[in-house]
C-alpha cells in the first residue's frame, strides 16, 4: 500500500478520470473524480467495503487522465468502462443485445435500419428496443402500413427485394414512388416511432379525403385499411400519460448477486416500449449505485434522450447528472423521482416487469433443476391440479387476413422447452379461417395423433388467447374423449390465466415462476407459429411451394411463374391455361390443377 501512496503524491486536485491496475497492467476499476488527489487517497484508508477492500488487494498500480470539468470526467469514464469492462465496475453485461432504429435524413432516399450501436453522427436513433430479432418482427409490423426501406444502398439496387411484393416497402430503388411520396412515408415513420400517433392519423386521415375529393377511391380505400391498422397498434399501447411526456421511467429488482434496470419508454403519453439491463453485483451495491452507474454508463453513450429520466429512487447529484445530460444533448433532461400518485403507479410498473425480467434471466440462465421445479410447483398450486404439470404443450395460430394460416405445438418438459418434439400445422380449413375454428383444428389434429400413436398426454395444454381459444381447445378435445386434460389459456394483454376451474380468469404473481413459465411457453408457440408463417408467404411470393408439386420440374416451375408472375397466379389459373404453359400437357395441368386444390395452399 506503501508503494501506491507514492502514486498519489503528485496528483492535482483537478477533475479527470483513474485507472486502478493490476501487477499484469490489467485494469481493474475506472473511477472519476472532481478531485484527482482526494478521491484517490480515499482508496488507502482502513475500513474500505469488501468489494473494494479485494479490488484494492490486487491493485499495483494506478493510471490518471486530467479533463476540463467534471462532465468530460464522467462522459470519459463511461466511454472507459463500456470499452475495457474492468470486473470492478458495475458495468452493463451483454450490452450489445439492445438494437436501435437509425434513420439518416439527409440521404437522398431515408432508409430505417436496426443497428446495435447508437452514436452520434448526425443520424436520428429511436430505441432501445431489446434484441435485433424482436426489433425486426415490430419493423415487419409497422411496415405493414408504413412501406419503408430498410435496404442500405437503394440506389445500387438491381431489382425490386422481397420486402416490395410484401407491400413492406414503397419500391423508391425503381421508382415505384415519387421522392416526395417516399419522404411523406419517411415522416409518418418518424411520427409513429416517436409517438406522435395524433399527428399521423391526422395525415392519413387528410390525404384520404383528398383522394375521395378527386375520385381516386383505390388510394383512399388503400389509406383507410393503413389508417385502420394504425388504430388497431394504438390501441395495444397503454395511454400512461394525459399531458404527453417523453420520458423514461426507470425500475429496479435485486438479488444479492444480480440487478436489472428496467425501462418504460413513453412518447407522448403513450407506454411504446420497453428494455431491461443487466448488471452483476454483490452485497456492497446499493440500488442508488446500480441507478447512478446505469444512467452514467447508458445515457452519456447515446445520442437522442427524452425530457425526462423517472427514478425509482433518488441518486446522488441528481440536479449535477441533470445539467451534464442536458449539456451533452443540446436540450433540457430532467432527472427526478415520482412527484404525484400517477408518477408513482408508473415506477411500480417499471419495478415489477424489472421483478418478472429478473426472474426470467435467472430462470433461463441457470442450469439448476431447482428453479425450473418452481414454476412447474407453483403452476401446479395456482391451477390446483393433482400432478405437476411436467410436460406441457403449449399452441398458436397464424395468418395474415385469411392466407397461409398456420399452427405451432410446443413441448416444454419439467419446464424447459423440447424442441426436438415441436410440430407445426398447415391448417386445411379451406374458407377463411378464424382464430377459434383454426385453434380447434390444431388441437384435435395434435392429439388425434397423439392417441393413434399412443405417446404420453401432456400434464397441461396452454392456448395462446383468451376465453375463445379456451372454448376451442376444449371443444377439440370433447371429440377425441379427452375433455377431462387440463387446458389453460393465457391472454397475452392482461397476462391473465383462463381454464375450467377458472372461467373469470387467474392472475398469477407478477414476479412468480408460475407465470413466467407460462408466458415462456405461450411466447415460444407464437414464436414458432409467426416463423412458420412467414415461411410459407415468403414461399408462395417466390412460388418456391411448386417444388412439392407432383410432376413439376425447375422447367416447367420456371415456365409456369414466367406466365402467371407468382404462385397465387398460378394457383388461380384454370385447367385450360395452365395447358398452354409452355412444356405443359393437359394430363400435367390437370395433376397440377388438383394438387393446388388439395394440397397446394
Amino acid at each position: 500500500m506503501s508503494d501506491l501512496a507514492k502514486l498519489v503524491d503528485d496528483l492535482p486536485d483537478l477533475p479527470g478520470v483513474y485507472l486502478w491496475k493490476d501487477e499484469s497492467g490489467n485494469i481493474l476499476y475506472i473511477g472519476k473524480a472532481k478531485a484527482l488527489r482526494k478521491r484517490v487517497l480515499s482508496y488507502l484508508r482502513s475500513g474500505l467495503l469488501h468489494r473494494t477492500a479485494e479490488m484494492m488487494f490486487a491493485a499495483r498500480d494506478l493510471d490518471t487522465i486530467v479533463t476540463n470539468t467534471e462532465r468530460e470526467a464522467l462522459v470519459l469514464e463511461a466511454s472507459l468502462i463500456k470499452k475495457h469492462k474492468p470486473p470492478y465496475n458495475l458495468g452493463l453485461k451483454d450490452d450489445k443485445k439492445h438494437a436501435w432504429i437509425r434513420v439518416d435524413l439527409e440521404q437522398e432516399v431515408p432508409v430505417f435500419e436496426i443497428t446495435r450501436d447508437a452514436e452520434k453522427d448526425g443520424a436520428k436513433y429511436y430505441g432501445p428496443y431489446g434484441g435485433t430479432k424482436r426489433l425486426g418482427r415490430f419493423m415487419d409490423t409497422i411496415r405493414k402500413f408504413i412501406p419503408i426501406a430498410t435496404c442500405k444502398e437503394p440506389a445500387r439496387v438491381r431489382r425490386e427485394c422481397m420486402d416490395y411484393h410484401l407491400d413492406r416497402c414503397a419500391g423508391p430503388c425503381k421508382q415505384h414512388v415519387t421522392l416526395e411520396e417516399y419522404r411523406s412515408f419517411v415522416e409518418q415513420m418518424c411520427l409513429y416511432l416517436e409517438g406522435r400517433t395524433e399527428e399521423l392519423t391526422q395525415i392519413l386521415q387528410d390525404q384520404m379525403d383528398l383522394a375521395s375529393e378527386n375520385m381516386d377511391f383505390e388510394e383512399a380505400a388503400e389509406i383507410r385499411d393503413r389508417l385502420t391498422d394504425i388504430e388497431i397498434i394504438m390501441s395495444r399501447q397503454k395511454v400512461v400519460e394525459i399531458h404527453g411526456a417523453n420520458r423514461d421511467v426507470l425500475g429496479i429488482s435485486r438479488t444479492e448477486q444480480a440487478a436489472l434496470v428496467e425501462m418504460l419508454i413513453v412518447r407522448n403519453g403513450r407506454l411504446i416500449g420497453q428494455d431491461n439491463f443487466y448488471f452483476e453485483v454483490d452485497l456492497d451495491v446499493t440500488d442508488t449505485e446500480v441507478l447512478t452507474a446505469f444512467v452514467e454508463q447508458f445515457y452519456f453513450t447515446i445520442p437522442r434522450l427524452p425530457d425526462e429520466i423517472l427514478l425509482p429512487t433518488e441518486v446522488p447529484e441528481m440536479d449535477q447528472l441533470s445539467q451534464w445530460l442536458a449539456e451533452s444533448n443540446g436540450h433540457p433532461v430532467l432527472l427526478r423521482v415520482p412527484a404525484d400518485e400517477r408518477e408513482r403507479d408508473l415506477v411500480e410498473m417499471a419495478n415489477k416487469n424489472a421483478h418478472r425480467a429478473l426472474r426470467k434471466i435467472l430462470i433461463l440462465g441457470e442450469s439448476d433443476e431447482e428453479i425450473v421445479h418452481d414454476g412447474v410447483r407453483e403452476l401446479k398450486e395456482a391451477l390446483g391440479l393433482a400432478h405437476a404439470p411436467m410436460l406441457i404443450e403449449g399452441f398458436d395460430v397464424a395468418n395474415i387476413q385469411g392466407t397461409d394460416p398456420t399452427g405451432s405445438c410446443v413441448v416444454f418438459a419439467n419446464g424447459l422447452s423440447d424442441n426436438k418434439r415441436y410440430r407445426m400445422f398447415k391448417i386445411r380449413v379451406k374458407e377463411t379461417p378464424d382464430d377459434y375454428a383454426m385453434m380447434e383444428e390444431i388441437i384435435y389434429r395434435r392429439y388425434l395423433g397423439t392417441l393413434e400413436r399412443g405417446d404420453a398426454l401432456p400434464d397441461l395444454i396452454l392456448v395462446d388467447g383468451g376465453k375463445g381459444q379456451l372454448s376451442s381447445a376444449q371443444k377439440a378435445l370433447k371429440q377425441l374423449g379427452l375433455e377431462y386434460l387440463h387446458v389453460a389459456a393465457l391472454a397475452k394483454r392482461d397476462e391473465i390465466l383462463y381454464s375450467r376451474d377458472y372461467p373469470d380468469g387467474l392472475e398469477l404473481e407478477p414476479d412468480s415462476a408460475a407465470l413466467c413459465l407460462v408466458q415462456n411457453v405461450r411466447d415460444e408457440a407464437h414464436r414458432f407459429a409467426q416463423r412458420y408463417h412467414h415461411k410459407l408467404r415468403e414461399r408462395r411470393f417466390t412460388g418456391s411451394i411448386l417444388e412439392e408439386a407432383p410432376g413439376i420440374g425447375p422447367k416447367r416451375r420456371a415456365a409456369l411463374l414466367e406466365r402467371f408472375g407468382s404462385f397465387d397466379g398460378v394457383k388461380s389459373a384454370t385447367v385450360e391455361e395452365l395447358t398452354q404453359v409452355e412444356s405443359m400437357t393437359a394430363k400435367s395441368a390437370k395433376t397440377l390443377k388438383n394438387w393446388l386444390e388439395t394440397e397446394g395452399g
